[in-house]
């Protein structure tokens, strides 16, 4: 039991020799900025040994005896029970961002994701180079560490994208700061006149602007870029709201890739080329880097949960730095990113046409109806069909939309699908006639469908169906993805296994009543197929299944 939490331990603490006020806090499982603010801490590197600290009392809403629960207008309140903490007309998931209180009584963020509150955001910019901001966005910066130790970097360095002279902990590149301390004042104080804005919206949007790792997503991406910024606050966190994953680590990195998209949905980000790839990369290196400082410096609650097949690493690609507003206001208006009055599907598509030119082409003017099947299987789970260019139900919807959608119908029908480093691998290689299938490995992945399918999950799988220009998958093999949702046998005795294919906006063609839309076994390699042409629509293609993603 921590110290904070216990009534029958003295209330002071002394410090030890090699104690520091970071190893303290997490010791007494308090966040550093509320320990320092208790105890009239300006420099939290000047602490001295035999000196007494002042442990915050349990009425600071982090103790489950408090009762207290948190309002959209930052208020506190008390309540006998952890109930939902937001005005009860804000229409969002409650269980993505309800109030509720952990084992060790520890009151969690009302946008529930495993980290605590904020429960100062002023306070959270105040302390220069020792501000909670500094160290937390400056190791996303790389100029910083968790424990609020400096990089070479931290004095001055080049900034890969623009080759201006940066300084400080959030790499700032702007006049008035001839020391890399004073380059932090200035930049908390550019935080601090920002974040008002971002409460306002998070509340508007039914999120807890305190949540810790809300907050840091925002100022991380408002030291980046302050447009992206404000297309975050206002274009994306209603998104987020909405969103059934919630706001976590991943949906966060969907969330700041878009709020480089202009109003008509085309990525504007000239520090990486406008590539989506190294886009990604960047914002995904940084989301990590704020995780790790923030679980360091004990907002972590140890209840969340780290992505499938994620791995944190620096990405060495160019980052865009902060400049003031004046200056950004003067970019190029080719460069322009404007906040969305709309929802884009966050890739510019070309419906005007018969066909998509991307990954998948798909006929977008497609809609004859497909007789649904007269055999249905005698396996069947209950797995919605959802379109990969639905961009209400799938993130990035558009032609490299696959995945995401597929793994929203099989999310729709309680089935969470693993990262790819889970993935059962049926095959080894590609030719132009199809693919190399391992016997032994396509047997254990029936195995496993079969499985799944008789406890009511459907199972994401991804499939061949084109000689090379495959879209980067982790085998280099896979061009798409579908969900097996069912298996029978037909009237000639053979095998079937149903699926759903997102590669088109016609419902009765991608979903799984379509007779089309089914897997046989190829008794020759023992991998699953669907005949068809390698050209054309990819609804209509063969189809010839390469992995297998498991359910947690």
């Amino acid at each position: 039991m921590s110290v904070r939490n216990n009534p029958g331990r003295d209330p002071n603490y002394s410090i030890r020799r090699r104690d520091t006020l970071s190893k303290i806090a997490q010791r007494l499982n308090v966040p550093m900025d509320e320990l320092a603010r208790h105890n009239n801490i300006r420099d939290v590197n000047k602490i001295r040994a035999g000196a007494k600290l002042r442990i915050p009392p349990p009425r600071d809403g982090f103790d489950a005896s408090a009762q207290t629960t948190q309002r959209t207008d930052g208020t506190r309140r008390r309540s006998s029970t952890s109930n939902d903490g937001f005005d009860p007309r804000v229409s969002t998931p409650a269980d993505a961002r309800r109030t509720s209180t952990t084992t060790a009584g520890t009151t969690v963020s009302g946008t529930q994701n495993g980290y605590r509150n904020i429960q100062d955001l002023g306070a959270f910019t105040r302390g220069g180079s020792n501000s909670e901001a500094a160290i937390i966005v400056g190791t996303s910066e790389g100029n910083r560490t968790p424990s609020g130790g400096f990089t070479a970097s931290y004095g001055g360095h080049t900034d890969p994208g623009n080759a201006a002279h940066n300084r400080g902990s959030f790499s700032y590149q702007g006049p008035g700061a001839s020391t890399p301390q004073r380059a932090d004042e200035i930049w908390n104080r550019e935080l601090t006149n920002a974040t008002p804005a971002y409460e306002r919206a998070a509340r508007a949007a039914g999120l807890d602007p305190n949540n810790a790792l809300l907050a840091s997503t925002f100022m991380d991406l408002h030291t980046q870029s302050p447009r992206a910024a404000r297309n975050f606050i206002n274009r994306e966190l209603p998104r987020l709201a909405q969103d059934p994953r919630g706001v976590t680590r991943e949906s966060l990195v969907d969330a700041r890739v878009n709020s480089y998209r202009n109003d008509r949905g085309e990525l504007r980000a000239a520090g990486f080329d406008h590539s989506e790839r190294r886009l990604r990369a960047d914002q995904t290196r940084r989301e990590g880097a704020l995780v790790r400082a923030l679980d360091a410096r004990g907002y972590n609650t140890g209840n969340t949960q780290r992505p499938s097949g994620t791995v944190d690493r620096d990405v060495p690609i160019p980052t865009p730095r902060p400049r003031r507003e004046a200056d950004v206001a003067r970019t190029s208006r080719t460069t322009e990113e404007r906040p969305a009055t709309e929802r884009t599907t966050g890739r510019r598509q070309q419906t005007s046409g018969r066909t998509t030119e991307g990954a998948t082409p798909t006929d977008m003017n497609d809609t004859a109806r497909v007789s649904a099947s007269g055999d249905r299987p005698a396996t069947q789970t209950r797995t919605p069909w959802i379109s990969q260019y639905d961009s209400r139900r799938v993130v990035d919807a558009g032609d490299k939309a696959c995945f995401r959608a597929a793994t929203a119908m099989a999310r729709a029908a309680g089935a969470r699908v693993t990262g790819p480093g889970d993935r059962i691998q049926l095959a080894t290689a590609e030719g132009p006639n199809g693919i190399t299938v391992n016997r032994q490995q396509a047997e254990r992945g029936r195995n496993y469908i079969d499985q799944q399918l008789a406890a009511g999950r459907p199972v994401v799988v991804g499939v061949n169906h084109r000689e090379g220009r495959n879209v980067g998958n982790a085998d280099r093999i896979t061009d798409h993805f579908v969900v097996i949702t069912g298996k029978g046998v037909d009237a000639q005795g053979r095998t079937f296994y149903t699926f759903n294919d997102p590669a088109t906006r016609n419902q009765s063609r991608g979903a799984d009543t379509n007779p089309n839309n089914r897997f046989y076994v190829d008794e020759r390699t023992g991998g699953l197929s669907r005949p068809g042409p390698r050209t054309g629509n990819v609804v209509q293609r063969q189809f010839e299944v390469t992995m297998v993603r498991p359910n947690a």
